[in-house]
């Protein structure tokens, strides 16, 4: 970008910060104003107790001395994919590789040489013989996995292979390799496949879905049922953490809440909901301006999610599951979640656990506090999940190979990735 056009950006964002009506200090007491509200009843998140957000020092959190698991090792679980591949015939895969890590000063580390992979192939040919096919050699489990052509659209078919290919390859393996795991589970996520479930609640009211001729999403979500109950029986938390997210539940909720119960502002109007995401708000009322040193962390105490918004209706995640579950109905296994905030980067994670698992006070302290105590070891995520994801990864060179792989297809060009508009500028086409 030249000087100029930037220079004319500057004054065109000039614009947009002198008409910003609050400065920071005030926009932090906005939100935690709003924040107080969530202790009302409509929407679909709901405060575990009155709505609460507290500091404390890293140090603090590091020499936390009532760890119920301090003895045992810590585990985290992860699957990197390849992201998609797409060939000019129409062919589209994923594929997904699963790796468990552990940590702690007498951690056995044999669990970490398994792997499970999945690849999960689109190809829309009535003439094509592919059919799933599964592989084991050694502790290493692979599954090809065909989605199914009769789905309505292809418009989002890939994020569709990214979804069964990770969760398939996530929370087969973790299922797998419960009767190894004698201590916390650290998911690299939520600690419910979201996209899977979203399927059998759109096919559990009629709607289009995959699962609706697809048994393979059942499959998946029962794996992290299995995985919940499990580590439920044996006094081990089962932790979601979350690093980046979109949600946007608990500001839906806020403002069904002010809108439900007349809440307004000092001006008589009602009061306003600026937020677009959930993230950005929990940011907000998590900033600490008096953090000088960087060094205490800011977090809330625990909300719950109701469900999912299905059109006019609200499901429990698990309720087309309800026949599996082992330690209650739906409800106790909604995603209990609370947010915390770095202070080095401001960076928020959304700390996530079944509501079973923090039913009662002193658990769900437990719970919290372990997680924060994950997290400040590292000042970000914790040290098991950070291990599985390098373990489990997919490099760029191994993307490569793997796209060669597929000898009768040509593989698409990614302008961004492949460098296609590099090559024209080099050949002076685009010059």
């Amino acid at each position: 970008m030249d000087q100029r056009s930037f220079s004319v950006i500057g004054e065109l964002l000039q614009t947009v910060d002198v008409a910003i009506p609050d400065d920071l200090p005030s926009q932090t007491e906005r939100a935690r104003s709003a924040f107080e509200h969530l202790h009302f009843e409509d929407g679909t998140v709901s405060s575990i107790g009155d709505p609460a957000y507290k500091r404390i020092s890293i140090g603090e959190i590091g020499s936390w001395s009532g760890d119920p698991w301090d003895d045992c090792p810590t585990y985290g679980i992860d699957a990197s994919t390849t992201r998609p591949i797409e060939y000019t015939n129409g062919l589209a895969l994923d594929i997904a590789h699963a790796k468990l890590a552990v940590c702690g000063a007498d951690a056995d580390r044999s669990v970490e040489t398994a792997s499970q992979i999945t690849a999960a192939v689109y190809y829309d040919n009535p003439d094509a013989t592919l059919r799933d096919e599964t592989i084991s050699e050694g502790d290493i489990h692979a599954d090809l996995v065909r989605f199914p052509t009769s789905t309505a659209s292809t418009r989002d078919i890939t994020t569709s292979l990214s979804t069964t290919a990770q969760k398939l390859a996530e929370g087969g393996h973790a299922a797998d390799s419960l009767d190894q795991i004698d201590g916390p589970l650290f998911i690299d996520g939520s600690v419910l496949p979201l996209g899977i479930m979203y399927w059998l609640l759109a096919e559990e009211i009629g709607q289009d879905s995959p699962a609706a001729v697809w048994d393979l999403p059942e499959k998946i979500a029962e794996n992290y049922v299995e995985i919940i109950d499990q580590q439920y029986a044996a006094g081990n938390p089962v932790i979601g953490v979350v690093k980046t997210t979109s949600a946007i539940e608990t500001v839906e909720s806020l403002r069904q809440k002010v809108s439900a119960n007349g809440l307004t502002d000092s001006r008589g109007r009602e009061l306003p909901v600026p937020w677009t995401r959930d993230e950005q708000f929990f940011a907000q009322v998590l900033y600490d301006a008096q953090d000088e040193y960087l060094s205490h962390f800011t977090f809330t105490d625990w909300f719950v999610s109701e469900g999912q918004v299905i059109g006019n209706s609200v499901l429990r995640l698990l309720e087309p599951l309800s026949d599996s579950l082992s330690h209650g109905e739906p409800e106790q296994y909604r995603r209990a979640f609370c947010y915390c905030r770095l202070p080095k980067t401001g960076d928020m994670l959304r700390i996530e656990t079944p509501y079973l698992m923090v039913q009662d006070e002193s658990t769900r302290q437990a719970v919290k506090w372990k997680a924060l105590k994950e997290i400040a070891a590292r000042r970000g995520v914790p040290r098991a999940i950070q291990r599985a994801d390098t373990l489990a990864q997919i490099t760029r060179d191994n993307r490569e190979d793997i796209e060669a792989m597929i000898t009768t297809s040509n593989a698409t060009f990614e302008h961004n990735e492949d460098g296609r508009w590099r090559d024209l500028l080099g050949e002076g086409i685009l010059s």
